[in-house]
């Protein structure tokens, strides 16, 4: 069973799984980092816009992969990103995850988990 924070205003940070999100930043901003990189090699006419690609869109992938495999309900194990991004338009699943006060699957609410 996972601590719980009872400071937390949040019910992915009030779960201890924050730092899942900072690396999932960390791994799309990279993947950014490489395409603009790919980007500015096709202007310059190098010989790495490929790699560079390949690298950026293999990085992000792998990211959002890992990211939904991650990130869990520590009370029934569901894929948060995966139900939010599923049951979510798509200009707002990310938001909405940020700012979970329970769990979109089996509705477990952050007060539950602060009295665990």
């Amino acid at each position: 069973m996972m601590a719980v924070r009872d400071d937390a205003s949040n019910w992915i940070i009030a779960t201890g799984q924050a730092w899942k999100l900072y690396v999932a930043v960390v791994g799309f901003g990279g993947a950014l980092a490489l395409l603009t990189a790919a980007f500015f090699s096709f202007a310059m006419r190098g010989g790495l816009f490929m790699a560079l690609a390949a690298c950026g869109v293999f990085l992000g992938a792998a990211t959002f992969v890992w990211l939904v495999a991650a990130l869990r309900c520590p009370h029934c194990s569901a894929r948060l990103v995966w139900t939010m991004a599923a049951s979510r338009p798509h200009s707002s699943w990310i938001i909405d995850l940020a700012a979970l006060e329970y769990c979109p699957q089996c509705k477990d609410p952050l007060a539950r988990a602060r009295r665990r």
